[in-house]
């Protein structure tokens, strides 16, 4: 699977298990991620200690996960971002939206 998923203090914490986050895989880990979030609301941690590349595909999935997550008022948080993943999120200037914090500990 793309993803892997665990409970911890009312954070779900969603591991990406893939190397590049882009268009090839995008739909399958945002309908994963989609589901998730419609059987369980909560806030969520996205683990990209494993993601190596995000492309703008797999950017768009982040902005509709925090635009879901946001509507229902829950919060939205990344880590463990790699030198790519963190250029692309300067460059488009969403790393003053999204929170990135350091540890992957919910």
């Amino acid at each position: 699977m793309k993803i892997s998923i665990e409970n911890s203090n009312n954070v779900k914490i969603i591991t990406l298990n893939v190397e590049k986050f882009d268009v090839v895989n995008m739909q399958e880990i945002k309908k994963a991620i989609d589901a998730e979030i419609k059987n369980n609301p909560s806030d969520v941690l996205i683990n990209f200690s494993n993601v190596s590349f995000v492309d703008s595909s797999g950017l768009s999935v982040i902005v509709s996960v925090f635009k879901q997550l946001n509507g229902l008022e829950h919060k939205l948080e990344l880590c463990g971002l790699q030198a790519q993943p963190m250029e692309l999120l300067e460059i488009t200037q969403l790393h003053k939206i999204f929170t990135i914090v350091d540890s992957c500990n919910a």
